[in-house]
This record gives C-alpha cells, sequence and structure tokens, in this order.
C-alpha cells in the first residue's frame, strides 16, 4: 500500500499537468510534507496563511476529488501552516492536551464526522456541499440550511462540518447548540441581566451550528436576540449553519426577515434512505458495535432495513436490539432471532406496492379516490401534473395527514418517493381549499361516506 506522502506525490504530479506552471510553483511546489494523518483527514504542510488560503478557496475540492481515487472511503486534505504547527508545539509545552484543539470544539460530538456519515442517494448532494463548506467555510453561500424529518442525520453532517473545522484549522472556534439550549440560555440571561455576555459567547465562535431551528417559532424576543447575533456574524464572514425538520419557508411564527434570510444561502435536503442505503448504514454501524460483524448475516441486515424505513435512529436503535437480545440470551444471529427480537417493535400490517402501511384502510382509499375521480391508481400515484389528477393526490394527502396522522416523509412513500416538503404543500393547499370551497368539502364528503367514515372523523 502507497504511503500518504507517495500518493501526495502522485497527485501533487497531476495537479502540475494541468495547472498554469507560475500557480504551481507558487502555490505547490513546496508542499513536501504531511504534518500528520487523522481519521480521513490528511494534513499537509504550507509556507503561510496566503498560499493555504489560496488553495482552500481555489484547488482542494480539485486535490480531494484526486483523493478519491486512491481510497474506498472519503478522505480529504486539510493545510496547516509552519506557524501554525509551532503554535501547536508550543501549547504542548505548557502541558495543554495534545489534542488542544477539542478546547475550541464548544457542544460537538467528535464521533459525527464525515467519516461516519454514509452516503446514500437521499443525502449526496447535501454532503457533497457540507464537504466543501468545511474545506473553505468563507468561500460558500452562508448561511447553510438542512432541512428533513427527524433522524435522518441532519445534526450528524452539521457536526461533521465543525469537527473537520475544529480539527484542520488549529485556533479556530466552532459553537454547537441545539435551539431548546440557545432559547434556555436566552432566559437565564434576562434573569441575570447578562445580555452581552450570552451574545458574546456565540459572536466569539468563528463557525457557528444551531440546531432544530423551527424551536424558535413564537418566541419573538429569542428571534430577535438570535437575528443580531446572526447578522453579527453573517456580516464578518462567518459561517453559519442551520437545521431544521421543514424548508425555511414553511417554517410559522418567524419573522420574515429571519426567514428570507436563512433563503439568501443554501438549502440542502436530506430525506428518507432507500433500502440500498439502509443496508449501508447497517453495515456501518455494525463495525462500530461489535468486534465481529461477519457473524451477522446478510438476511439479517436486509430483513431489519425492510421492516425499519423511517428514519436512521429508528434503523440503529433496532440493529442495537438484535444484537443485545442475541447476546443476552446466547443465540445465534439468524433472521428468527432477528424477528423474535424485533417482533413488538414491527406493527403487523400490509404493503401498497412497495410502501408498508399502517392498515388496509390506505388501499382501500386509494381505490375510492380513484374511482370517483375517475382516474386509474397509477395515475393518482404517477408525477402527472395534469389538474384533476393533482387535486385528488392532495386529496389522498390530505386525508392521510388528518385522518391517520401518517408523516409527510410515509405519504411521500406510498406516491412513489415524493419529497417531503411537497407532500406538506400539498396538504396546506388542498386544506385551505377545504375550508374555503363547498365544492371541495363536498367532494371529501362523497369520498369518506364511501369509506364509511364521516367528515366529522377529518
Amino acid at each position: 500500500m502507497q504511503s500518504y506522502l507517495e500518493i501526495w506525490n502522485e497527485i501533487k504530479n497531476k495537479l502540475k499537468s494541468e495547472l498554469d506552471q507560475e500557480v504551481f510553483d507558487g502555490y505547490f511546489s513546496n508542499i513536501n510534507k504531511i504534518y500528520k494523518t487523522a481519521g480521513d483527514i490528511i494534513y499537509l504542510v504550507v509556507d503561510n496563511f496566503f498560499i493555504k488560503t489560496r488553495i482552500q478557496n481555489g484547488y482542494l475540492p480539485k486535490m480531494n476529488s484526486f483523493l478519491s481515487d486512491y481510497f474506498s472511503e472519503p478522505h480529504y486534505f486539510s493545510l496547516i501552516t509552519k506557524d501554525e504547527i509551532a503554535k501547536i508545539n508550543e501549547d504542548e509545552e505548557k502541558h495543554f492536551s495534545s489534542d488542544f484543539t477539542r478546547a475550541n470544539a464548544f457542544g460537538l460530538n467528535p464521533n459525527y464526522t464525515f467519516s461516519t456519515f454514509v452516503v446514500g442517494e437521499s443525502n449526496l448532494f447535501a454532503h457533497r456541499y457540507a464537504t466543501l463548506a468545511a474545506a473553505q467555510p468563507n468561500a460558500v453561500a452562508n448561511p447553510i440550511y438542512i432541512f428533513g424529518d427527524v433522524g435522518l442525520g441532519k445534526t450528524h453532517l452539521m457536526q461533521a462540518i465543525g469537527n473537520f473545522v475544529v480539527d484542520s484549522s488549529p485556533g479556530v472556534k466552532v459553537l454547537y447548540i441545539r435551539t431548546q439550549d440557545f432559547v434556555e440560555e436566552y432566559v437565564k440571561a434576562g434573569i441575570k441581566n447578562v445580555y452581552d455576555q450570552f451574545s458574546q459567547k456565540f459572536n466569539d465562535a468563528s463557525l457557528f451550528l444551531i440546531d432544530d431551528i423551527q424551536f424558535l417559532e413564537s418566541k419573538k424576543q429569542c428571534q430577535l436576540e438570535f437575528f443580531k447575533i446572526f447578522e453579527k456574524a453573517t456580516e464578518s464572514n462567518k459561517l453559519v449553519v442551520i437545521t431544521s425538520d421543514r424548508r425555511a419557508s414553511d417554517l410559522k411564527d418567524i419573522m420574515a426577515r429571519l426567514t428570507s434570510r436563512f433563503e439568501m444561502g443554501i438549502s440542502l435536503d436530506i430525506n428518507k434512505p432507500n433500502k440500498e442505503h439502509r443496508i449501508a448504514i447497517l453495515k456501518s454501524k455494525l463495525k462500530q458495535e461489535t468486534k465481529e460483524p461477519e457473524k451477522v448475516p446478510e438476511e439479517v441486515i436486509d430483513y431489519i432495513a425492510s421492516v425499519c424505513e423511517n428514519n436512521i435512529r429508528e434503523l440503529e436503535g433496532a440493529l442495537k436490539r438484535v444484537l443485545f437480545y442475541c447476546d443476552a440470551f446466547e443465540y445465534e444471529f439468524s433472521l428468527d432471532s432477528a424477528k423474535e427480537a424485533l417482533k413488538n417493535l414491527v406493527s403487523s400490517s400490509e404493503s401498497i406496492g412497495s410502501v408498508t402501511a399502517p392498515t388496509h384502510e390506505l388501499k382501500k382509499m386509494l381505490d375510492i379516490v380513484s374511482s370517483y375521480f375517475k382516474l386509474d391508481q397509477d395515475t393518482l400515484l404517477s408525477d402527472s401534473r395534469k389538474k384533476d389528477v393533482v387535486y385528488a393526490r392532495q386529496m389522498c394527502w390530505y386525508l392521510m395527514r388528518s385522518k391517520y396522522n401518517l408523516t409527510y416523509q410515509k405519504i411521500g412513500d406510498i406516491f412513489n418517493g415524493k419529497d417531503h416538503s411537497t407532500v406538506m404543500h400539498g396538504c396546506e393547499v388542498f386544506e385551505s381549499d377545504f375550508n374555503l370551497n363547498s365544492s371541495t368539502r363536498k367532494n371529501v364528503e362523497n369520498v369518506l361516506r364511501k369509506m364509511g367514515k364521516s367528515i366529522d372523523e377529518v
């Protein structure tokens, strides 16, 4: 296997063949040392901060794309200057921890890294942009707004950005906080009358990560304080990363000047993983949970991936339950053991196409709506934008949401993988029409009557 330095020298030669001689000589010719490797990060030593900044802003993505040819898992170059190395050595001599950079990681979970984030179709773009932002935090759209349903990896991806920056840029302060904690700390600051101290904590950070911004809804004073902190950060070209369970435009009771600023950056959506992705996640998690992952057969992994479709937390929880169940009772890791371990978690259900539905009534609803509007079910479930099809489809979404309390993600799955935000918007449009239009209300009454239900149950 090639050493990291040998790999860098090969990549360096590729850069030499692609770049102008003057550019190569000015930025790359003197990069001949690797300071260290840490997980999936390879630290290259550069002469000064000017060269570091120019490479980060213009060439690092190309360097990392070359690096992908040498490893099966994602790896990344990071740059460190000779002055930064000297500072590290000086701090170590003063008896600080050898991992002193973690002192600048406020609230971060060190396990949430890019190397432990499993990439699939549902999060590919979000992951690619996040890695770019981590390598070039001052050269990307600001803020980064990551949204999606619960348990899909938004927090992991956000903190991976923070951990990468902390590990690759000594002295840079990164602050992560949940919105609930932001609100609580703001209230405490008010009680103690130390608002300046509260805001300074966030103003001192070079990278600010705030999780679950939807919990700012209806909290006007907290919104005003956050707005001031947000404005100061972005005006100082400090990256702000935000997560939410919905699009910025779908946030309720949050002042427009905040949501408009969220939309000024870039929005990255993370959707529910497909089965192939769920299997990859389980295999990755299995390596973390047991020293002998090969003892768990493929059919067990496949079964867990089949019955746990909603989110990654559910998926990982089911895996842990199977592992503990088999260990506790000294059973083999078999399909029968997995089914027994999860029998109380897997509800009895029927399948509509490839999607699991809570009751047979969902299929009955689809049949009735299709018949009522003289459509075949394939058309109802399709992407057709014909007005009558969209209307019938949105009625189904509205009823599935209001009558059966299905998540937007689950409804989207039934309709051949529609994005949860599309379903959410469709439900809101139809609900508004239902409340204002007597003919729509009559159509809903007729469909429910055919189902043997009353409109009062909606």
